[in-house]
């Protein structure tokens, strides 16, 4: 992570030190709303281009062109081309140009919707709805999931779709259905003076490329009123027609490394679309990009062993060369009816990096020597690195007169994932501190005199919630994802990290269970550990604690990295994403962004500290209510937020998080700390670094590499 002044983890979390006399509540990065009197929310709806979806940052960098929409009107500038698309230069291929001279019907009608388009009809935004699911889920585990619903008036006319046409037209897209659109959020407002605040632009600006997924449209006497629905253009490549092969195969490894493995599931991709191009069912056939991060590995050998251990290996062919039996694997049976997401997730779940042992090697280092050696203070340290998938769409300028669509580029990249080492808690056992150094944000409510945010809370306790542990039908020994073995002190040689209640009030019960996951025909020891563990963080609604907490809107919570279509230089299966450094604010493991001030989503799961507190009595005397310093209510503590819902409606911006308590925090949130890194016995007890630990075992697995041992 970068160290210089001014690229932190936490920027923010620094400024808060330097402000703030108090130990608690803290409030590392506040909403950055909070300096304005008043403000608005401009949302403006335009076109992209394929060279801008390659290249995300010049979107970012520059002005809006052909605007569709804009809260307060579009004005005299929708900055765009006026000239109609047939007539423009270097807009269409050869192909495409020769298509519209030879076809009158479509001169006509892009004729009409550049004719309406030039009559800048303002079109309004009245609401914006936003639910952002962005870490692992339930629906798609290990994609995100984001709706966004759009209400715009048009006073005059019925002008929507003709301007979207001309948009896309002026972008070199025929097929306007399926062009990429860019939605601008943007905050503009005064200081208590009347004075504009001129703020750094990027900090209260975001910029989301959108897919139109459906229009609905009501027309009165008062205009036409459209109801939009829009997906992230890079959520687009999650649609059933990208992620479900048409065709059945078998992954096949001679090299036997997980980019070989990538590398054939694209080529028996790209196959079928081929034959399906000499069937007459495409004109263009679109192609995949499938990669794994070099963050990942993925030149690292597929292990046979390890493969066969999980049910995968279909056939071993051995074959002799120069006295040396070499061996040709085929692995991975698949069908119409298997989900890309599914292949890869299973494929890197063998890695042995990213597996069990992996897991069980993180959980041991995160818990050596009991919670008397380990110091978790050190914030985000105790990150588990696991994998997610990112995805993309880019339409090229081909369009194909066969299914009357711009062919396109689906690109899926395999890239690393932050996992919370509280996650870990387990009945009797917690990670005995909080990670206040590495909080981003802090809310403070009820009764502490400190709240700024927060409008309404609800709570959700499950009483009857328990942890299951998995059993193998065929052993003995119950297995839970977190480890039940009690860490053993150095100094004393006895157990140090179980405690009969490491919640008092919040216990944290857990009880046998049989696997009922489909992927648990793996036989290799702990891999359903691993599994349990995974099924566990994408169902967090699920958890015992659950609260619904709906504050001020911040733009923080927007994110914008998430959003970013995914542009991996693929080099045969091994890929790196130069582009994303820069929307993470200058780090690829970056978890919050300095220089935007919000969550990197797409990197690991948001953690928040929530505090309020409750009264001892009401004081007869005095008339007010007898508070103590120290007590605050059962429910505070640190929280993870899987859901954000953003509300921009009637000019109010609000947003409801839900939050997830993680289970066992029965200490006090400690204060922030400035130590580095500190080594005892070989014990890493204090990390400032966020994810040094993880680079700890990274360093573990080289060495093992070179030994030959891994």
């Amino acid at each position: 992570m970068a160290k210089k002044k001014g690229s932190s983890v936490y920027e923010g979390a620094q400024y808060a030190r330097k402000e703030s006399t108090k130990e608690l509540p803290l409030n590392p990065d506040p909403n950055i709303l909070h300096q304005f009197a008043s403000y608005n929310t401009i949302f403006t709806l335009s076109a992209l281009s394929s060279r801008e979806i390659r290249n995300p940052k010049l979107f970012f960098k520059s002005a809006p062109h052909d605007i569709i929409a804009r809260s307060g009107g579009i004005g005299p500038d929708a900055n765009r081309n006026d000239k109609p698309p047939f007539e423009q230069e270097n807009q269409f291929t050869e192909e495409s140009k020769k298509l519209i001279q030879n076809n009158k019907a479509i001169r006509d009608s892009l004729g009409r919707a550049s004719t309406e388009f030039q009559k800048s009809n303002d079109l309004y935004f009245r609401n914006v709805e936003m639910t952002s699911v962005p870490g692992y889920n339930a629906s798609r585990r290990l994609a995100s999931v984001t709706n966004i619903m759009m209400e715009l008036v048009e006073p005059a006319g019925i002008t929507l779709i003709e301007k979207v046409k001309a948009a896309a037209a002026n972008n070199g897209f025929l097929d306007h259905l399926d062009a990429p659109y860019l939605l601008t959020v943007e905050f503009k407002g005064f200081d208590e003076n009347g004075q504009a605040v001129k703020e750094k632009n990027e900090y209260v600006k975001r910029v989301i490329p959108v897919k139109l997924i459906t229009m609905d449209i009501d027309v009165n006497q008062g205009g036409s009123y459209y109801s939009i629905k829009a997906v992230p253009y890079n959520e687009f490549g999650l649609v059933n027609n990208f992620m479900y092969p048409r065709t059945s195969g078998t992954l096949k490894s001679i090299t036997k490394t997980f980019a070989d493995a990538v590398q054939d599931l694209q080529r028996i991709l790209n196959d079928q679309n081929e034959q399906e191009k000499v069937a007459k069912f495409n004109q263009y056939p679109d192609v995949y990009d499938i990669s794994i991060s070099k963050e990942l590995d993925p030149q690292y050998a597929l292990s046979y062993e390890q493969m066969s251990q999980a049910g995968m290996v279909e056939k071993r062919v051995v074959q002799q060369e120069v006295g040396e039996e070499e061996f040709t694997m085929e692995f991975i049976k698949f069908s119409s009816s298997d989900n890309i997401l599914l292949i890869l997730e299973n494929l890197m779940k063998t890695h042995p990096k990213y597996g069990a042992k992996s897991f069980d090697e993180w959980q041991t280092a995160v818990t050596k020597g009991g919670t008397d050696k380990f110091d978790p203070n050190d914030g985000l340290s105790t990150y588990f690195k696991y994998f997610r998938i990112r995805t993309s769409v880019e339409p090229t300028e081909n369009f194909d007169e066969i299914r009357q669509t711009n062919a396109k580029i689906i690109r899926i990249v395999v890239e690393p994932y932050y996992i919370s080492a509280y996650r870990l808690a387990t009945a009797g056992i917690h990670q005995d501190k909080n990670y206040q150094s590495y909080v981003a944000k802090a809310y403070n409510y009820i009764f502490t005199g400190d709240n700024l945010d927060i409008q309404d809370l609800a709570i959700n306790y499950k009483v009857a919630y328990f942890q299951s542990r998995l059993k193998d039908l065929e052993a003995t020994e119950a297995r839970s994802f977190s480890n039940t073995k009690d860490a053993v002190s150095e100094d004393t040689g006895t157990p140090s990290n179980r405690h009969p209640f490491a919640d008092a009030l919040l216990p944290l019960q857990s009880g046998v269970s049989v696997a009922q996951s489909t992927k648990t025909n793996r036989t290799a020891k702990g891999d359903n550990r691993l599994d349990q563990f995974f099924d566990a963080i994408t169902n967090p609604t699920a958890d015992m604690v659950v609260i619904r907490m709906q504050i001020l809107g911040d733009p923080a919570w927007l994110g914008q990295s998430q959003f970013i279509p995914a542009t991996p230089e693929n080099s045969n299966g091994s890929s790196t994403d130069n582009n994303i450094d820069f929307f993470r604010g200058g780090e690829k493991d970056n978890i919050w962004n300095p220089n935007l001030k919000c969550f990197n989503y797409d990197v690991a799961e948001p953690v928040i500290n929530l505090t309020f507190k409750t009264p001892q009595d009401f004081n007869d005397t005095t008339g007010v209510y007898e508070l103590s310093s120290e007590q605050k209510a059962v429910f505070t503590g640190l929280y993870t937020v899987p859901q954000v819902e953003h509300s921009f409606t009637n000019g109010q911006f609000t947003q409801t998080l839900t939050l997830v308590r993680f289970n066992n925090q029965d200490l006090p949130v400690t204060k922030t700390s400035n130590e580095k890194i500190v080594k005892k016995d070989g014990v890493i007890t204090n990390v400032k670094n966020p994810m040094q630990l993880s680079r700890e075992i990274e360093n573990i697995w080289k060495i093992r590499e070179n030994d030959g041992m891994a």
